[in-house]
């Protein structure tokens, strides 16, 4: 029987998170009416998140791996026992302590910038970003202007019981809040994925090791955060993200991480 968990910890405000919106320039083009680039991973893995509130790394090695199949044109494998091994370094997680029901009372899941930070280093078996920035999740066309350029987002959502996946399978995110208790935001199901495409019916979201369809109408009611990375491995496939002030962004990163 599979289980599904999740494991992201409430959003933290952080004055000093660089936004999306700054760096944008005239020269940034239109985001294309559909992007693709899961498509090139051909397993994804549960890495660990079926049993262990681990989402915020699988949704790290998942962007690794899409990154990396999309610029060398094979599959990165990221063993599970690296990616619990960056939850237990940034959470404490113990797998030792894991009880005999299954419960681990270290298991406590995981606040995204403090996983986002670990990314720029040490990472996932060496795996790097340069930077990360916040993009506003309402507004849908830097949604896209992000996957587009970035390659993908790396969301929080709080999930409704409606979408709550069963040892049979994981329901289309496509739901929206109607008034009932079953559709309304669970900041108790935080969970962490990433969108690797979109079209105009929504982003497509990677969880779990497998594919959802989302709509945007889902993703405009129930991501509350959403981050762009910067990966070496993505400007290898010679997809430099035109109109993104790069310097700028590196000289303010300096700034606030001193």
């Amino acid at each position: 029987m599979a289980f599904y968990r999740y494991g992201k910890q409430p959003k933290r405000e952080d004055a000093r998170t660089l936004a999306f919106a700054k760096y944008l320039t005239p020269a940034a083009p239109p985001p294309p009416p559909s992007v693709d680039y899961g498509a090139e991973v051909a397993d994804w893995g549960m890495l660990g998140n079926d049993t262990v509130g681990d989402c915020a790394w699988a949704g790290q090695a998942h962007a690794d791996m899409l990154w990396f199949a999309n610029s060398e044109h094979k599959q990165l494998d990221l063993p599970t026992a690296d990616v619990l091994a960056a939850y237990s370094a940034v959470t404490g997680y113990d797998p030792k302590q894991t009880e005999p029901d299954g419960e681990n009372p270290t298991d406590r899941g995981t606040n995204l910038l403090d996983a986002l930070k670990y990314w720029r280093s040490p990472g996932i078996d060496g795996h790097t970003i340069t930077a990360f920035v916040e993009v506003d999740p309402k507004n849908e066309e830097h949604v896209k202007s992000a996957i587009a350029l970035f390659g993908c987002l790396y969301i929080g959502v709080e999930l409704p019981r409606a979408v709550e996946p069963t040892s049979a399978s994981v329901p289309e995110w496509t739901v929206t809040p109607n008034g009932s208790p079953e559709n309304n935001p669970d900041p108790q199901a935080g969970h962490c994925v990433i969108y690797d495409a979109y079209d105009a019916d929504g982003p497509n979201v990677v969880t779990w090791g497998q594919r959802l369809k989302a709509s945007w109408g889902f993703h405009g009611a129930y991501c509350d955060e959403a981050y762009a990375m910067l990966s070496a491995d993505w400007f290898a496939a010679g997809t430099n993200p035109q109109g993104i002030d790069i310097q700028t962004l590196t000289h303010d990163l300096q700034l606030v991480t001193g």
